[in-house]
């Protein structure tokens, strides 16, 4: 088939052509995504300064007291530490996935699960501690399975790696102190509601009555029915208030009344033990186990290096500055 020709010589159909050549340009323009600055590339993928942005906010939101405080003089050392995190995990999973490893989805959900558990069990929402952290349960996907894969990858190359039994007993050797029983304390306690309510007690408790049958009577904590019996508590489990007291009485001694966010309490020692150094053979398990992840720690501090070192990597200094 011959098109006809205008008058300039041109077919219809070029003519078309050019008049719509413009709108498409502009259409395939408009359809182009814009992709955030790269504070880094590695072998030629884009690490966003918005994913490091994401890491910093997310370090002063990790505190139980609110943010944590960040000033401005410490954000350009940080925005680089969390970027050099950021870089060796993508140099990781390009190895992982030129491996042919790949993580599911159901260990990606059963490990975003566990999660939200924990938070439950913290008493916190989950979908709103996902929102104060910015994040959609689509990203927590993304990047668990990141770190999954992550993780995948490097436990397959070290895995070989184990204490041996001369490593295991030096390990022990230094870390002595990892290995004893703490000072502990063995107390009895009882928990009442009011203050006046505790003040009476104390009044039986220095008029004679005995403590584990009063805590049985008036406690309000679960070990009122075994006495008030707390069993031998070690150094640095119990909450400040308590320690306090309870390593400050002498065996027999009766407190006074205890003030905590859990009520009123009072607490009776019945003896108190030092701490005390075990053998080798009664923690040789425990301490292989120990040496061996230190040993594996190490070798993977190697494989990042050594990774690191082979990777083509660029570090865009000007953006990284727009962290804040």
């Amino acid at each position: 088939m011959k098109f006809p020709l205008h008058p300039g010589g041109r077919s219809a159909l070029v003519a078309v052509g050019l008049l719509l050549f413009p709108a498409a340009c502009r259409r395939a323009a408009q359809q182009a995504p814009v992709l955030p600055p790269a504070a880094a590339t590695v072998n030629g993928a884009a690490i966003p300064v918005s994913r490091v942005q994401v890491e910093l906010d997310r370090m002063r939101r990790g505190t139980d007291n609110g943010e944590a405080k960040v000033s401005a003089q410490e954000v350009p050392k940080l925005a680089r530490a969390l970027l050099d995190a950021l870089i060796d995990r993508a140099i990781v999973l390009q190895r992982a996935k030129a491996a042919g490893m790949s993580v599911s989805e159901a260990e990606v959900q059963r490990a975003t699960d566990a999660l939200a558990d924990d938070a439950r069990k913290g008493g916190a929402a989950w979908n709103e501690q996902l929102a104060q952290a910015g994040q959609s349960a689509e990203q927590l996907s993304d990047e668990m399975r990141e770190r999954l894969l992550a993780a995948r990858y490097v436990s397959e190359q070290t895995r070989a790696e184990r204490a041996s039994p001369a490593e295991t007993r030096a390990y022990y050797d230094t870390h002595r102190a990892g290995f004893e029983d703490p000072e502990a304390v063995h107390c009895l306690q009882i928990a009442l509601r009011a203050p006046d309510e505790a003040k009476s007690v104390l009044d039986q408790l220095r008029a004679g009555v005995a403590f584990d049958k009063l805590a049985r009577q008036v406690g309000t904590s679960p070990d009122a029915r075994a006495g008030g019996d707390l069993g031998w508590v070690a150094k640095g489990t119990m909450p400040k208030v308590f320690e306090d007291t309870c390593f400050s009485l002498a065996a027999g001694k009766i407190s006074g009344v205890v003030q905590s966010s859990y009520g009123y309490h009072v607490f009776k020692s019945l003896g108190r033990r030092a701490a005390r150094p075990k053998k080798f053979e009664e923690v040789k398990a425990q301490a292989e186990r120990r040496a061996t992840a230190e040993k594996r720690a190490q070798a993977e501090r190697q494989l990042l290096h050594q990774l690191r070192s082979t990777a083509e990597v660029k570090i865009n200094d000007p953006i990284l500055a727009q962290v804040r």
